[in-house]
């Protein structure tokens, strides 16, 4: 089938429409959100260089680990929940659930600052990174309540306000946060205050937004809440195992390389970001039609909206892609000239997701299908080889060996899911050419 007729069919599908008018609405909100995450790079790194914005990405790499472990799996279960309409009859579920993720991340959180010293003095041997650990951790539970409160948008097809509260509302926040605390008190410091102060304010809105969707406050369900936890811990392995995949590079990264060099190689990493971009706004649709379509049975109207996902996902990554690797050196460039050093590590992390792209939106399907355990294993899998790439490249290629480890083991679990989803599953998830 030629190009143009796949273009012709997809456009004239229902689910496809759907797909590409909330999928495009999110995606602008994504383009906006970003554009606020690299204003706030680009003041970061103008104003303080690179080595301050390398201890805030360590600091982010410890914030995210904690705080997905917060999130217990509720979130993605969440929405599995309430794909089906009679579910929002439920309403205590959901707080329930908040308030348990709530507490666990405040326990994270609490453990995170007990341990300070050890990741300061023993593990990162950074002093100065001390002072940017507790801003840390006093803002993982509000992260954590901002993405619980989404996952329930998402259920209930807010697209554009999951879209928002998902990330791009974070560095919206934090950037006017970093710019007021300049007018007030000019520190290095600065940066990682005004992320606090940016979730924490992300944090109320999306509270607020809740709230109103539900339209009342109950802590009475029908569904035992336990038993809701415990079918949402596969859920929680998964994903924090994909936080780990996706960090575990600028942890490693501490340990061996500068403040400097991490904060070169998380620049490129951003910019990177940009090639799932489509992915993330084709998931954002994706995952409460497989949970509706796989309740309901409908086989062929999953398996057609996979089909069409996964084209789209692969020839919008492979445009974004091009350009990226063509303007690199301009595009590092607007960060300072130090960051120019970056551009083999943009490059490699690029034609990682381009990998990607091609197996298709392989974790959401697993878990909308009821497959999270099986998905869990193969992340697990893919954790390992990380680790062992990163422990053995980084020491000797520093941001390159991260690149290709994060390359290479993110694109080994895609690649692993599709397989399986096409041999055990009977649904081909990759990109047919």
């Amino acid at each position: 089938m030629s190009l143009k007729k796949k273009l012709h069919n997809i456009t004239n599908d229902f689910d496809s429409k759907e797909i590409l008018e909330k999928g495009f609405a999110f995606l602008l909100i994504r383009i906006g959100g970003l554009f606020m995450a690299y204003v706030f790079t680009y003041l970061v790194t103008k104003k303080y260089g690179a080595s301050v914005y390398g201890l805030v990405s360590i600091c982010f790499s410890l914030f995210l680990f904690a705080s997905i472990m917060g999130r217990l799996g509720l979130d993605i279960n969440l929405v599995k929940f309430y794909a089906a309409e009679e579910k929002w009859k439920d309403k205590g579920l959901f707080y329930k659930a908040w308030l348990k993720s709530f507490v666990a991340s405040l326990f994270f959180a609490v453990v995170l600052y007990a341990l300070k010293d050890v990741f300061v003095f023993k593990i990162f041997k950074k002093p100065q990174l001390a002072p940017y650990i507790i801003w840390t951790a006093i803002a993982i539970p509000f992260w954590t309540s901002s993405l619980m409160c989404a996952s329930l948008l998402r259920a209930k097809k807010s697209n554009n306000w999951f879209a928002f509260l998902n990330n791009p509302g974070r560095f919206t926040f934090t950037a006017l946060s970093l710019l007021i605390l300049g007018l007030m008190m000019d520190t290095p410091l600065n940066a990682i205050k005004a992320h606090f102060f940016g979730v924490l304010v992300l944090s109320l809105v999306s509270l607020f937004l809740a709230v109103r969707t539900l339209e009342q406050v109950s802590f009475t369900s029908k569904t035992n809440s336990w038993s809701f936890l415990r079918d949402s811990f596969p859920m929680m392995l998964s994903s924090t195992i994909l936080i780990i995949l996706g960090w575990l590079d600028t942890f490693i990264l501490g340990i061996y390389e500068t403040d400097e060099n991490v904060g070169i190689y998380n620049v490129a990493l951003r910019l990177a970001t940009l090639t799932s971009f489509t992915l993330q706004a084709i998931n954002s649709i994706l995952a409460p039609k497989l949970a509706k379509y796989h309740q309901e049975k409908n086989i062929t109207s999953l398996k057609k909206i996979v089909k069409i996902t996964t084209a789209l996902n692969f020839y919008s990554t492979l445009i974004i892609v091009i350009a990226i690797v063509v303007f690199h050196k301009p595009l590092l460039n607007i960060f300072g000239e130090e960051f120019i050093k970056g551009g083999i590590i943009l490059v490699i992390l690029c034609l990682g997701q381009l990998i990607n792209s091609i197996s298709g939106s392989v974790g959401t399907i697993l878990q909308m299908v009821g497959k999270q355990k099986v998905y869990q294993n193969i992340v697990v899998l893919a954790l390992f080889l990380n680790i062992i790439l990163n422990l053995t490249l980084i020491p000797l290629y520093g941001g390159v060996g991260a690149a290709i480890s994060t390359a290479v083991s993110i694109a080994s679990w895609n690649l692993l899911g599709a397989v399986y989803l096409k041999r055990k599953v009977n649904i081909t998830s990759y990109y047919n050419f």
